[in-house]
């Protein structure tokens, strides 16, 4: 089993939207059971989730049962406790047949991040193309380099053809690799999230998704997932479905 960290100092960055869509598209190629960690006390994977159809994308809830959650310091709390359960249930997923777990953190370079990254086979840093964003690039590069973890740059709500992109790209590759494949700013990725659902699976032929299938491409290769033959054919694979199981609402 691989994990997928997608981690960022700056909030806003699209840490949530590339999980999700990742973790759907992993679901359409494949590769075996695929489940997600929250570990944002913003929990907007989790919301997201719960308003999906159940077609065997699992979310594990890490949290000791009880621990209060009516304060964002009680969510915090909660994340925490949640991420120090990392280091045991990762192998109980792996040997129960997962083959992908992905996990979303909170924009942040605290205790929950770094015990996350700490866990990771390949680190995800959504970046979007802002002097605001860019700025803040280091204290995550940073954290990632002193964990000896890799890591890929992803840029996220770009405007096409905006001279920005390209800057943003020039300059983030002097912290490490830039995925090939960036995702440009779209209402799509809002619009599907309302149904608990993505760009692939709300408007497969439209820009959005092709841009979220190249990148699926490019990650599953780079965390040694996938064969390119087998990823260039993700957007041929019907979604799977769960054998079982009720979500908790």
């Amino acid at each position: 089993m691989k994990v997928l960290v997608t981690a960022s100092r700056k909030g806003g960055s699209g840490k949530t939207v590339v999980t999700r869509h990742l973790a759907v598209a992993a679901l359409r190629s494949g590769i075996g059971r695929v489940a997600v960690v929250d570990l944002d006390p913003m929990r907007g994977l989790s919301r997201w989730w719960q308003r999906r159809p159940e077609d065997g994308l699992e979310l594990v809830q890490l949290a000791p049962e009880g621990m209060p959650s009516s304060t964002h310091e009680d969510r915090a709390a909660a994340a925490l406790a949640a991420a120090q359960q990392l280091d045991g249930v990762i192998p109980a997923l792996s040997a129960r047949g997962y083959g992908l777990l992905l996990i979303d953190t909170p924009p942040a370079a605290d205790e929950i991040v770094r015990l996350a990254v700490r866990a990771a086979d390949l680190v995800l840093v959504p970046v979007r193309p802002s002097p605001d964003d860019l700025d803040a690039v280091g204290e995550t590069a940073d954290l990632v380099a002193g964990l000896d973890r890799p890591m890929v740059f992803i840029i996220n709500s770009a405007t096409k053809r905006a001279r920005l992109t390209g800057d943003a790209a020039v300059a983030l590759s002097q912290h490490g690799t830039v995925a090939p494949s960036t995702l440009h700013r779209s209402d799509a990725y809002a619009a599907s999230a309302l149904d608990g659902l993505t760009v692939q699976e709300s408007d497969p032929r439209g820009a959005p998704s092709g841009e979220v299938s190249a990148l699926w491409g490019y990650v599953a290769k780079r965390a040694g997932l996938l064969t390119s033959d087998t990823a260039n054919k993700l957007t041929k694979q019907p979604a799977l479905r769960m054998v079982g199981g009720r979500k908790d609402k």
